[in-house]
């Protein structure tokens, strides 16, 4: 495997690290990652080592405000957040990421992978984006009703004015991450909810380029995204010849324990999208980085299986 690593112009003049693996022989894909809450896209190589054994291109970029961009906040630079009009920008930001591995792998299959936060991200971009993408492979995503989305945003909005749109505080550290690491009590760390395998986790937490906090505002974001992928024109604009791969940890908080996310694989269903979905028992919610009961080689498995499947297709 060879990596490049790549700069993406994006608006506001903004330039986003990210990087490109290569395999070592011909190129038969591409498949572009959009990372989770608070991480970075270079926890994706074990992925992409896998991926492109078979010939598949792997790609991503940080996230605004995540990894190694600067913080939207320099007050507060452990707090990830997007800036007030950066949810917006950031799906802009993946389809001109899109763009640039159309023109570098023209006739190329192109699939997408979004995990968590970028999960959210990914269902809106399907909904909105005439890209043509032979596939979707969406982990760690979930479904809550409305109305307590709805109620969850109006708290945070008066934690908006505490804090501003870029700073946190402790009662939006509990709505966020601290409900899902109630699931796990005792809790040994405040990420027991992502990952149960001790030594994944305690990699993540001393990981520099992880972010310890997410901000009001985008909580906030997160939230809203929620509610507009749970809604019932969720799936208007999608494309019904996407096929999408829905993976989730048994255990994990966002998925609701696997149904939240069978929620959503019976939306999709309902919605006509080819849709397939596999749930890990015993994996939380950071799916990729579960080794210790091999449920991580078991997804990368799966992913790398159902990409090359649709490849021959």
């Amino acid at each position: 495997m060879k990596d490049e690593q790549i700069t993406l112009s994006v608006t506001d003049g903004i330039q986003l690290p990210g990087v490109l693996w290569l395999p070592e022989g011909e190129v038969r894909a591409v498949l572009q990652i959009t990372h989770g809450m608070t991480e970075h896209i270079g926890r994706y190589e074990k992925l992409a080592e896998m991926l492109t054994e078979h010939g598949i291109a792997v790609c991503g970029t940080d996230l605004r405000g995540h990894g190694n961009n600067p913080a939207s906040n320099p007050g507060d630079p452990a707090c990830a957040s997007f800036g007030e009009s950066g949810w917006e920008a950031a799906l802009d930001d993946m389809h001109r990421l899109s763009g640039m591995l159309a023109e570098r792998f023209p006739a190329l299959p192109r699939f997408h992978l979004g995990f968590s936060l970028g999960s959210f991200l990914l269902r809106e971009y399907l909904n909105r984006y005439d890209d043509p993408v032979s596939g979707a492979v969406i982990l760690g995503t979930g479904q809550q009703p409305g109305a307590v989305l709805s109620v969850m945003m109006a708290v945070v909005k008066t934690q908006i004015r505490k804090a501003g749109f870029d700073g946190t505080t402790p009662l939006v550290r509990q709505l966020s991450f601290g409900t899902y690491n109630q699931k796990f009590r005792p809790n040994r760390t405040q990420s027991d909810w992502l990952c149960a395998d001790r030594e994944q986790l305690d990699g993540y937490l001393a990981d520099s380029l992880c972010r310890r906090d997410i901000s009001a505002g985008l909580f906030y974001q997160l939230l809203d995204s929620m509610r507009r992928t749970g809604s019932a024109s969720a799936y208007d604009n999608w494309n019904r010849q996407t096929p999408v791969l829905l993976l989730s940890g048994g255990d994990d908080p966002v998925g609701d324990g696997g149904k939240g996310v069978t929620l959503v694989y019976r939306a999709m269903e309902k919605a006509g999208v080819p849709v397939s979905m596999e749930t890990f028992p015993g994996a939380r919610h950071d799916l990729l980085h579960e080794y210790a009961g091999g449920c991580a080689d078991k997804a990368m498995e799966r992913i790398t299986g159902w990409i090359l499947e649709h490849i021959s297709a």
